[in-house]
């Protein structure tokens, strides 16, 4: 029997829909600010706001999200109850009826200038970041050598970073499968830091539209069709591939897109915080899709 009813106070808009199609379900994964249920072959999120507002996400104050957390075991049944907007488990309740539904609304790029100020912007703030990545890159080695002029030697992780330039400038299906199965899956954790890094690169396409339709596709294609990678990031794949992102992914790209600097870097630090390296791979992924924007625009310009 239900213990107590916990009441969200934000919800993705995309949440009542996806519960509607699957009311049956389980507690997929649970950890310290929240916990994962599986309804169909969907995830939802239901904890804080610490990592952002999720677009598969219901978000709890810091209390309730502790008192949910503690009520719930791995495998729990799960059930919507469409009559009172709730999800029942075996010992809570979360009801959605008094929250807030919320979109992390998108902007478009508004102007070479803009993005040639955002991008010097950007990279000189991750020049002043000492921290790897979850792929062991790290931001100021990286820039230093891709601005440098001459052949570069490029270690680790590095080539396939090029790589992946390379890819996403083009519609070679080779050449995407090729690299992005190297990524998707690399790394450690619910969302390994490949998996991270593609979703940064597609949050800016998302603002500037660049990648083919080919690399989109071979993305779902390789998600769906293949275990290729974790529950929990191949979730966070299919919302970017939909243009739905976290809400610190989301407004970085948009003060990117904007031009507006007024809370740039505190917007960068909410992302660079968030998981063990999540923000910090999300990150390396947004500067290598203005990489590629900045690439093509210069062979625009000199074709």
């Amino acid at each position: 029997m239900n213990n107590c009813t916990l009441f969200g106070e934000d919800y993705s808009y995309l949440v009542p829909l996806l519960l509607y199609k699957n009311e049956n379900g389980h507690v997929h994964s649970r950890f310290s600010n929240g916990f994962n249920i599986k309804m169909g072959d969907s995830l939802v999120f239901i904890g804080n706001n610490k990592n952002g507002l999720l677009p598969f996400g219901i978000h709890l104050r810091k209390e309730a999200t502790l008192s949910a957390v503690s009520s719930v075991n791995n495998g729990d049944s799960v059930t919507w109850n469409r009559r009172t907007n709730s999800i029942e488990l075996p010992g809570v309740t979360i009801s959605i009826e008094k929250g807030n539904s919320f979109k992390n609304e998108l902007t478009t790029l508004k102007s070479a200038t803009i993005f040639k100020d955002s991008f010097e912007r950007f990279c000189l703030q991750l020049n002043e970041i000492e921290d790897q990545t979850g792929l062991d890159a790290s931001f100021k080695e990286f820039l230093n050598k891709f601005h440098a002029a001459g052949e570069q030697k490029w270690l680790g992780t590095e080539p396939y970073l090029i790589m992946l330039i390379e890819a996403a400038m083009s519609s070679d299906e080779g050449l995407i499968e090729k690299v992005l199965r190297y990524f998707l899956g690399r790394g450690q954790g619910l969302t390994p830091s490949g998996d991270d890094m593609i979703v940064g690169l597609l949050a800016f396409d998302a603002v500037s539209h660049f990648l083919s339709t080919a690399f989109y596709e071979k993305v779902s294609e390789l998600i769906e069709g293949e275990s290729i990678t974790t529950d929990v990031a191949r979730e966070y794949l299919r919302y970017a591939l939909k243009q739905e992102y976290s809400s610190n992914v989301s407004d970085m790209v948009n003060a990117l897109a904007s031009g507006d600097a007024s809370n740039f870097e505190k917007i960068l630090d909410d992302l660079l915080g968030v998981g063990h390296s999540s923000g910090l791979d999300t990150v390396l992924g947004i500067l290598i899709g203005m990489l590629v924007y900045r690439n093509l625009r210069i062979r625009t310009e000199t074709n």
